[in-house]
């Protein structure tokens, strides 16, 4: 006689309530997060090609962000430079009148004022770090601390911290200039400042009209405050074609990612509108397996006699 096995049938209505639980709970996960799946094993034999496109987000962030730090620093050089620059002018301006008016007083006051100026612009920071200190970046890229201190010192160049200039990372292998050292921007303009605040001890106090040697001595000093001021605009040139290339870097750099995000998205990313409707049907398989089964398991042999 043929026997009913309601066990075995009962294992195959749980097997695929099972199955659609799983599978709803699965479009669940894909709904909350967007994505394929949660783990990369979900992703199947795209998983290597997600890792690539995941690599290269990284590392072009990484660098989208160093890039952004180092045209930080190199527009806080800019505005130091130019406070520089500004102030070389401010001085030679002085002397130009001082030499044409005969009013040689305020000399001595502008002096120690430009040169406050100039000190304090070659100490600037940006985040934490001395933009002038080169590759020794947390330390005060300078010692003076007022005109008095140049004008003491036996060689102004003792004033300086020795460092290299630095390369700034702002893509995968690419560097840029990382600016002038403070000894490279003020080597030459401490020795003149040094040399217009000492003048007095041997040419006499500049006051009233100026004698010949005084005269003299301030052409001379024009002539340097020229030459000074050339290099400061030669490094302001230069600082701003690393600004550029820095900018250039970026851009690519937000390329690269763009299009790296993209390949993620592909493959990762599913049709929230297709979910929705698996979902629904896995809901609706659900019902409908949780119904069998119930009515098997009030299957009982005395239905048949």
């Amino acid at each position: 006689m043929t026997r009913i096995s309601d066990l075995g049938f009962q294992q195959i209505l749980l097997n695929s309530f099972q199955r659609a639980q799983g599978s709803a709970q699965l479009r669940q996960i894909q709904l909350s997060t967007g994505k394929v799946s949660d783990r990369y094993s979900g992703v199947g034999v795209a998983t290597g090609q997600l890792l690539s496109a995941e690599g290269v987000i990284e590392r072009v962030s990484a660098y989208e962000k160093a890039a952004g730090v180092a045209a930080s620093r190199l527009q806080t050089q800019e505005a130091a430079l130019t406070t520089i620059a500004d102030s070389v002018a401010r001085l030679r301006e002085r002397f130009v009148v001082a030499m044409s008016t005969g009013s040689a007083e305020l000399i001595a006051p502008e002096l120690a004022s430009e040169a406050q100026r100039i000190i304090a612009a070659l100490s600037t920071e940006s985040g934490g770090v001395y933009v002038f200190g080169g590759v020794n970046g947390t330390v005060p890229p300078t010692t003076a601390q007022s005109i008095a201190d140049i004008a003491a010192a036996p060689n102004t160049d003792a004033l300086f911290v020795d460092a290299a200039r630095q390369r700034l990372a702002v893509e995968e292998g690419t560097t840029v200039d990382g600016g002038a050292t403070a000894r490279e921007i003020a080597s030459g303009l401490y020795r003149t400042l040094q040399e217009i605040a000492n003048a007095p001890q041997a040419l006499g106090a500049f006051s009233g009209q100026l004698t010949n040697a005084q005269s003299a001595f301030l052409t001379q000093e024009i002539a340097d405050l020229d030459q000074i001021s050339a290099r400061l605009y030669e490094e302001l040139g230069l600082n701003g074609l690393a600004q550029g290339q820095t900018e250039d870097a970026r851009v690519r750099n937000v390329q690269r990612r763009d299009l790296a995000e993209i390949v993620a998205s592909e493959i990762e990313d599913v049709d929230l509108a297709e979910v929705v409707a698996r979902l629904n049907q896995d809901r609706i398989a659900i019902e409908a397996a949780a119904q069998a089964l119930k009515q098997a398991s009030e299957l009982s042999l005395l239905n048949f006699l």
